[in-house]
């Protein structure tokens, strides 16, 4: 579940900043399902760790 997480988190935020401007109406959208990635991200890590 981290490695589709971690995966997902390198596309998007590879994603070219022309590409990103296209997309403008969906910035917001994808700041937040970065930041909830992120936030699941450290989860998990830390659900890994304690295990």
């Amino acid at each position: 579940m981290l490695y589709i997480i971690e995966k997902a988190l390198e596309e998007i935020e590879a994603m070219s900043r022309e590409k990103r401007e296209s997309l403008s109406h969906l910035d917001a959208e994808i700041n937040d399902a970065v930041e909830k990635l992120k936030v699941l991200r450290d989860k998990l890590e830390e659900n890994r760790e304690t295990k």
